[in-house]
């Protein structure tokens, strides 16, 4: 078997692995504008309950929809556990961005990487660079626009000459659109090319603006099948976002945010060597349709004011190319010197320790306190008090209904201190107290206290060189019973 077959299967161990430990969100808007707005439209939150981009109707509702109906589905057959559900569908979404990838990487090594050594360094990247595994597991927007994005370039790359090719690439072009609007930019950039550079005939691309417009309009149905009403929720994320500037109040950050913060966020020194390869890939490939499409992408997010990494996710394989052909353009006319290899290997060692780490890593921690808490409601009781927050409301301070388990009694107190007179007022036999430290200090006299879980090891306590109380801040589950 090849190495690059070798690279690509282990590749798919580590995407599906990533897929089960990788529990929750990157960010809040892939759980409360997602999953949260399928809950809602399968009866079991209120819409009250929901973000402001809801009642703005400003959001695609494609992967709701998607949601809904992985929901529905699951239930029928009797998988109600949400975390289950939400494994499956980190796998499913893996192995779809792994089955790409593999084929776009087959499609780009034939041509632009023939010298075996750098094959295996562009397959290696693609599968197994630190965070391209947990990024390509996420059930995002920015996920699956990228996804859809990738299917298309593949469509064309394949067999540009014929006209069933340049309509799949219009058809997953216009959903990579549905998921996230923003990537309409790298879907310009792409037909650009092909009229300006690759001179295709314009009558084979108004078929693929024929497949898009189509999947665009369907986009339209199924936001007016969601909000009740005719409503263009592009036009509304363009006035609200851009025009009044609602995003803005997240934090405005100058154009050179990314640079900074790919180069500290990729820990160099992986991020300074993929950073300077990039620049001086772009200027190699600078009449490649990948780069036409990357370039408008990353432009208008330099103008946005609001600004975060995961808007740069889309376009992670478009980068790794770019940066790996930039690497072999590099060397073919310099000698790969001692340091050269030094470094290498340094940044070898590096990425295996954290791919390692975030293979394992939860991707919110607060999620597996939900977990834990799901598959143990009834030990305690199903009642939970929570100290200062209710814990379902813990998640960007608004509520969760996935999570929660049915019939469960969930409260809220102000300060630990007010824990034995709210157990005793309520006559609580038995239950589970979200502590909002580490470490609970003291004792309820007539109640037991034991910790059941915490994201962090027990014998962090132990170490008394740093004050932990202070430095973690990592709330903590005790189970709380009656003595006597």
């Amino acid at each position: 078997m090849q190495i690059e077959k070798r690279i690509q299967y282990l590749g798919l161990i580590v995407f599906i692995l990533t897929a089960i430990f990788s529990v929750g969100q990157h960010q809040s808007d892939e759980y409360f504008q997602i999953i949260e707005f399928a809950q809602y439209k399968l009866g079991y939150i209120n819409s009250n309950d929901l973000p402001w981009e809801f009642h703005e109707k400003m959001r695609p509702t494609i992967q709701p929809w998607i949601a809904y109906s992985a929901i529905k589905g699951f239930h029928f057959l009797g998988i109600n556990n949400p975390f289950r559900i939400e494994m499956i569908i980190r796998i499913i979404t893996a192995f779809s961005f792994w089955l790409i990838i593999s084929k776009l990487n087959k499609v780009l090594s034939i041509k632009y990487f023939p010298d075996r050594k750098w094959s295996i360094l562009f397959y290696s990247a693609t599968y197994l660079l630190w965070f391209v595994p947990y990024t390509s597991v996420r059930f995002s927007s920015e996920n699956y626009s990228a996804l859809f994005f990738l299917i298309g370039i593949y469509f064309f790359l394949k067999d540009q000459s014929k006209n069933r090719n340049l309509i799949g690439m219009g058809a997953f072009f216009a959903f990579a659109v549905l998921f996230r609007y923003q990537i309409s930019m790298a879907v310009l950039g792409a037909y650009l090319w092909m009229l300006i550079i690759a001179k295709i005939p314009f009558k084979s691309l108004l078929y693929s603006v024929i497949a898009f417009s189509l999947i665009i309009l369907f986009g339209f149905y199924l936001d007016f099948l969601f909000y009740n009403e005719s409503v263009l929720t592009a036009i509304n994320y363009l006035k609200l976002n851009l025009i009044e500037g609602r995003a803005s109040r997240y934090g405005i950050f100058s154009w050179w945010f990314y640079f900074e913060m790919p180069l500290l966020s990729m820990v160099p020194p992986i991020s300074i060597i993929l950073i300077t390869a990039f620049l001086f890939g772009l200027k190699k490939l600078s009449k490649n349709i990948l780069v036409w499409s990357i370039i408008p992408f990353i432009m208008i997010h330099f103008l946005i004011g609001h600004k975060e990494l995961r808007f740069m996710f889309p376009i992670i394989y478009l980068f790794i190319f770019i940066a790996i052909y930039g690497l072999q353009e590099y060397f073919k006319t310099r000698e790969i010197k001692r340091w050269h290899r030094r470094l290498f290997r340094f940044s070898l060692g590096l990425n295996v320790i954290l791919l390692v780490f975030m293979i394992f890593k939860p991707a919110d921690e607060k999620v597996s306190y939900y977990s834990y808490l799901y598959k143990n409601i009834d030990t305690g009781n199903r009642q939970i008090v929570s100290a200062k927050k209710e814990i379902y409301h813990s998640l960007a301070s608004l509520k969760s209904s996935f999570y929660r388990p049915a019939n469960t009694l969930s409260d809220v107190i102000y300060s630990s201190t007010q824990l034995e007179t709210y157990l005793k007022n309520k006559e609580i036999s038995s239950c589970y107290y979200i502590h909002d430290q580490y470490d609970y200090i003291g004792s309820i006299d007539g109640y037991k206290l034991e910790k059941v879980y915490c994201i962090y090891p027990k014998w962090l306590k132990y170490i008394n060189v740093l004050e932990w109380q202070d430095i973690l801040s990592a709330s903590s589950i005790y189970l709380v019973t009656k003595t006597n």
